[in-house]
């Protein structure tokens, strides 16, 4: 309960606790009627209009990645595997239970395509969105590896809570997938992920690359979480694919854009004669002084500035310190220096790497134990109904979460996060806090109306103008706001926009086959 009423109070503060009531309620819903539909921002200057059977045949395999992550994520593990057409023997990890910072996990070999795919699920559970809301920019390197030497560093600041999902993950998948791609070297491997699993996704694919066996690592990363800055973001062109669906929010949300939308709304010509209509509607007012009855109530909710080390604990800068590494981890983040800090930055980043490293003198219990090298495994023992280790000719790298105690688990977790929150509370701010991109190459589907819905005003399904554009990282520093950008962003509608796509591009290279014979 400790640890739920600081997180509701971190939320609550970081969201409702800087916004007037009123216009938290009404703002967006008139700021929304203003913008009108914004989707054409995604053609204009810039974006790249993608076309042809090429761009067809990449859509057509993102449609199976895609659809194979949704099953991954929502239906039985057993289901996944029919629906891929895999084998028990065909399973390198699975990981099926998601705690706090280590999400939900599996990575399978699929011969159809000669790779070895790693799907991150998305956020699901109560500790899932723990990790998404610890959401604190934390230093963050990347070196590209070419010909065994490291001549490219790349510095900047990545999204805590998903860079210490992404680094557990990490431990746990290097040693298993360099022995795979030793017995396979015709095989790759491929990231994928949806929302919080694509951006832990495309930040584990910057620290697999740094593998010598795994330079040629690719992620694909569906409706990413805003969780890098520019040039890390930039750095990834080559070998992350961001697909975006429509009006989907969550590729542009975080706590800077989040900022500016504040400011846009509250200055905003109708702000001034909306805050005197609620101080003039019992209603409202009856809202308004319910929540200051609150704030002077509730603990947690009374003081939005004086918790402030708990508020930007768990949605500005949590959890990659959470990542406490153990004597192990330590040697991994040695050997691969994308799963580090930068060690020369600002005070606040020297206290967030002392968080994360425990040489540091921080009396933090690792968080994430690790398992490169050592040849652990968190399984004790595998029940009858779990996956069998891979037989002799396969990968015999199996590792499963069968025989974890739950009562444990749980008390192992609470007491992490504990210790997380009284280390956090002690940690300076920042005063502004870093703008994170989507990562790589972005591939965006837009949905426009027809000509005719634009001059009556009445919407329509059929008639609808659909295509896919490369658009700029720019474009994603700023939040525009829609009625279905919630809804856009869950799986089954980017499938239906991608089947969509595919049908329009099918329908292009008949007309024009057509028009060539004529």
């Amino acid at each position: 309960m400790a640890v739920t009423a600081r997180t509701a109070g971190f939320a609550y503060a970081e969201t409702l606790g800087k916004w007037p009531i009123g216009t938290f309620a009404f703002g967006i819903n008139h700021y929304m009627r203003i913008q009108g539909n914004l989707q054409h921002e995604y053609t204009g200057s810039g974006c790249v209009p993608l076309e042809g059977p090429g761009v067809r045949k990449e859509l057509i395999g993102l449609l199976r990645y895609l659809r194979l992550c949704m099953f991954f994520s929502k239906k039985p593990y057993e289901v996944f595997l029919e629906f891929g057409g895999y084998g028990h023997s065909d399973i390198l990890i699975r990981k099926s239970k998601s705690k706090l910072m280590k999400p939900a996990f599996t990575v399978v070999r699929d011969e159809s395509t000669k790779c070895f795919l790693l799907f991150i699920r998305g956020a699901t559970s109560t500790k899932d969105r723990l990790t998404a809301a610890t959401a604190a920019e934390v230093p963050f390197h990347h070196s590209v590896l070419q010909d065994g030497r490291k001549p490219n560093l790349v510095a900047g600041h990545a999204h805590c809570g998903m860079v210490a999902a992404a680094r557990w993950i990490a431990d746990q998948a290097i040693p298993c997938l360099s022995k795979a791609v030793e017995q396979f070297p015709d095989y790759r491997v491929k990231i994928i992920g949806h929302s919080m699993g694509a951006g832990i996704a495309a930040i584990l694919t910057y620290m697999l690359r740094e593998d010598n066996k795994l330079s040629s690592s690719s992620c694909i990363a569906f409706g990413p979480a805003a969780c890098m800055t520019w040039d890390l973001a930039e750095s990834g062109k080559d070998f992350i694919t961001t697909v975006v669906n429509r009006n989907d929010i969550v590729p542009s949300f975080g706590k800077a854009s989040a900022a500016l939308l504040r400011k846009e709304v509250m200055a905003s010509s109708w702000a001034p004669d909306l805050q005197e209509q609620i101080q003039q509607t019992r209603i409202l007012g009856f809202v308004n002084n319910s929540m200051n009855f609150m704030r002077s109530h509730i603990p947690f909710v009374s003081n939005a500035g004086s918790k402030g080390a708990d508020v930007n604990v768990l949605l500005s800068d949590t959890p990659m310190d959470e990542l406490n590494l153990s004597a192990n981890a330590h040697a991994t983040v040695q050997k691969h220096s994308a799963l580090s800090c930068l060690s020369s930055v600002a005070a606040n980043g020297q206290t967030l790497e002392a968080l994360m490293n425990p040489t540091q003198g921080m009396d933090i219990p690792a968080l994430m134990p690790t398992y490169a090298g050592t040849g652990q495994n968190t399984d004790k023992s595998t029940t009858a109904g779990e996956t069998a280790p891979c037989s002799s000719e396969k990968v015999n790298c199996l590792k499963s979460d069968a025989g974890e105690s739950g009562q444990e688990e749980k008390a192992t977790d609470q007491e992490h996060m504990e210790q997380l929150l009284k280390s956090l509370r002690s940690m300076a701010m920042p005063s502004h806090p870093h703008q994170l991109y989507p990562p790589g190459r972005i591939m965006h589907m837009v949905v426009l109306p027809s000509l005719e819905e634009r001059s009556t005003g009445i919407q329509r399904d059929q008639g609808d103008v659909v295509a896919i554009y490369q658009t700029p990282r720019s474009m994603y520093g700023k939040i525009r706001l829609a009625r279905s950008m919630i809804r856009d962003h869950y799986m089954p509608r980017y499938i239906e926009t991608m089947e969509m796509l595919i049908e329009k591009l099918a329908e292009d290279d008949r007309d024009g086959t057509t028009g060539q014979l004529g």
